[in-house]
């Protein structure tokens, strides 16, 4: 615990500056702000799905926030040379591009149209969750030898090397009694756990013979991979990658960004995000290594579908 202290302290005496973090707030307060006034996501962009244009949205709806906050980096004088550097733009591309296919392909629904209804609910849930695994993770760790070839090879934090899990267990520890102080919401209570819209409950009506059991550790597995790719990208390649020409500000951009992933989520957890992303973030950024937020991610999904599952 007095490791991840330290790294707190260390980049706060390093990076950070009032002005700044103000101006990058105030444009994230206005943008939650508007997005849960209008719906702009689940009313305006998810009105899209299943047509190839949603792919433009995602990438504008991820990738306008970095850049905007790049831009405000920009304004303060803290990093400007990625405003011209081919090395910035070839990765925004394409980890905006991979994290918006993440959001938008919509494939998997029409391959497997060929199951009996009450069956393809519950599977195209559980491929949902776990699509990411191969629109997200493996394209990055094959691209990775080409975009990196100058660094010392880490995987965007994906090595294991010297992980002690103590500090994580801990946070995970204190997140926990907010998370089981949180579940009493109302908003967190219609929204988890996960597994009740999952369709286990059709999908045995057609296979009586299979444990519900069986089918919520399924569905959780699933739902739990989802965390490895959102850490790869969110605290693996927008920090590492970005590190380059942004330095230690990169967490700055991807903290907003991730904010952004959870626009449609209950607003408690929104703004949680900001804090969590920032902390995470900074783990990542000094220790190279990802698994501590891999760790704390997935105890968190799974203990918010916990809570919720004893509250309903």
């Amino acid at each position: 615990m007095r490791k991840v202290l330290q790294y707190v302290k260390d980049y706060q005496r390093e990076f950070f500056d009032w002005k700044l973090y103000g101006a990058i707030l105030l444009f994230t307060v206005v943008c939650i702000a508007l997005n849960y006034r209008f719906d702009f996501e689940d009313g305006v962009i998810d009105s899209y799905n299943g047509r190839p244009i949603k792919w433009l949205w995602m990438f504008l709806f991820h990738g306008g926030p970095f850049f905007i906050v790049c831009l405000i980096l920009y304004a303060f004088g803290k990093k400007r040379e990625w405003l011209t550097s081919k090395n910035y733009w070839i990765k925004f591309l394409i980890g905006f591009g991979l994290l918006a296919l993440d959001r938008s392909f919509y494939g998997f629904d029409e391959w497997f149209k060929v199951l009996p209804k009450m069956e393809y609910h519950f599977v195209i849930r559980c491929v949902h969750w776990a699509s990411s695994l191969i629109l997200v993770v493996v394209p990055m760790l094959i691209m990775y030898p080409l975009l990196e070839r100058d660094e010392k090879p880490n995987f965007y934090g994906l090595r294991w090397e010297k992980f002690d899990a103590k500090p994580y267990l801990i946070l995970l520890g204190v997140a926990a009694v907010f998370l089981g102080i949180g579940s009493f919401l109302g908003e967190i209570q219609d929204f988890y756990p996960r597994f009740k819209g999952s369709g286990a409950a059709l999908y045995r009506r057609e296979n009586p013979d299979v444990s519900s059991y069986l089918l919520m550790v399924i569905y959780e597995l699933c739902y739990g991979s989802n965390f490895i790719s959102v850490e790869l990208i969110f605290r693996g390649f927008l920090i590492f990658a970005f590190a380059r020409t942004l330095g230690g500000y990169a967490v700055l951009p991807m903290i907003v960004t991730y904010a952004f992933l959870h626009f449609g989520k209950p607003l408690g957890e929104t703004i949680s995000s900001l804090f969590g992303g920032y902390l995470l973030g900074i783990i990542s950024y000094y220790s190279r290594n990802i698994w501590g937020g891999i760790f704390i991610h997935l105890g968190v999904a799974w203990l918010m579908e916990l809570f919720g599952w004893l509250q309903n």
